[in-house]
């Protein structure tokens, strides 16, 4: 199966998981199945994640031009994006799902804000033309190959002094003697759980790991200047990012990397308290 194949997959699935549920597809609480959740409650999580973020970088002396433009990679519906608006002189969203950008569209309160639908490995953004791009809980389920092929992407419209942050599900705990049976568990527990709650026959969530090293290869010669290990694979996620200081026992462990072209001081989950 080529990339091309990988993303035309992946845009069908979110198009109808978008039609049927957006903001349950986005964040899946079992309670908030079927439309109910609150949109002010849904979007005041994308709010607290950003400052979230914005206070981790400040805190480790890398915080991104608010001048410039900004990214929200895999944007959605805009949870992420309203929120980096409020932030930046300039701000687009991006998704491969036509579906979730004309709701990202309706929800868009800002003029300085925009939102682009692409369906190809390459973005369509001139090279160095954002100061902070963002992405989370998306590469995660985007098969290996294709998220490689966005962070090389990122790195190339990053602006020289510009911050990249995103998260990925690093790997399963190293000491979890269940792991092998986890993984199947979770991949179905997963699948089911949409197709169940949705009555989707087609769209399918899929999760995918990347290890340090295959993030360190696509990124190429952008400099690593921060990991945080982080709670996005809790089953109780739900939109709260937190910063943890130990890697979980079973399961999938998520990381962000913080990115720049200019090379600095690496920080680790270890530095941070």
């Amino acid at each position: 199966m080529g990339i091309s194949t990988d993303l035309n997959e992946t845009m069908r699935d979110w198009d109808s998981l978008a039609e049927r549920d957006a903001l349950w597809a986005i964040l899946t609480d079992a309670s908030k199945v079927n439309g109910r959740w609150d949109i002010d409650e849904f979007m005041a999580t994308g709010e607290a994640e950003i400052q979230t973020v914005m206070d981790h970088l400040a805190r480790i002396g890398c915080p991104p031009m608010t001048n410039g433009v900004a990214l929200d990679f895999g944007c959605g519906v805009g949870r992420l994006t309203q929120a980096i608006a409020c932030r930046f002189a300039s701000c687009i969203g991006v998704d491969v799902s036509g579906e979730m950008i004309q709701r990202a569209v309706l929800l868009n309160q800002h003029t300085h804000c925009r939102y682009v639908t692409n369906s190809d490995t390459k973005l369509p953004f001139a090279d160095g033309n954002f100061s902070f791009i963002y992405s989370n809980i998306v590469l995660q389920h985007l098969p290996r190959r294709l998220a490689a092929e966005y962070l090389r992407e990122f790195v190339r419209v990053l602006a020289p002094d510009g911050v990249l942050v995103f998260g990925v599900q690093d790997s399963f705990a190293v000491n979890d003697t269940r792991s092998l049976l986890f993984r199947v568990r979770q991949q179905v527990r997963i699948r089911s759980r949409i197709k169940n709650l949705l009555k989707i026959g087609s769209a399918d969530m899929k999760m995918h790991c990347m290890s340090e090293a295959i993030v360190r290869q696509a990124l190429g010669a952008a400099a690593v200047v921060d990991i945080q290990l982080t709670n996005t694979a809790a089953k109780n996620f739900n939109g709260s990012l937190r910063y943890v200081q130990h890697a979980p026992t079973t399961g999938y462990i998520g990381k962000q990397y913080s990115v720049t072209k200019t090379p600095r001081p690496l920080r680790t989950y270890r530095d941070v308290r």
